[in-house]
């Protein structure tokens, strides 16, 4: 995939910082995560999470067994992959010059 474009976004450097660092002890940058997340976006028609502003230890425990039956739904029909699976067949798209949603 060719990139021609170029995307800026202004945040706060502390931030940035930390999620810079999240992403490289992921094995990836903030850079290609952004892209995934686009990429991701166009598959699911919209956000690929839910936004929220609760944090754990704000749920309920209805509300958190709801995420964890959710969670174990997407592992058992399919719709989890590891970092390694994406990467991999993003390169594999990418020599094929595919750049459809994975």
């Amino acid at each position: 995939m060719a990139m021609e474009s170029t995307f800026q976004v202004r945040m706060d450097s502390e931030l940035k910082a930390q999620v810079e660092a999240l992403y490289r002890s992921l094995g990836t940058s903030f850079a290609e995560a952004v892209r995934i997340f686009a990429q991701q976006s166009l598959r699911d028609g919209g956000m690929p999470f839910r936004p929220t502003l609760k944090t754990w230890d704000e749920m309920t425990a209805q509300e958190i067994s709801a995420k964890l039956t959710k969670s174990e739904a997407d592992i058992r029909e399919g719709r989890v992959f590891s970092q390694e699976d994406v990467d991999a067949r993003m390169k594999e798209r990418l020599a094929h010059g595919n750049t459809t949603a994975i």
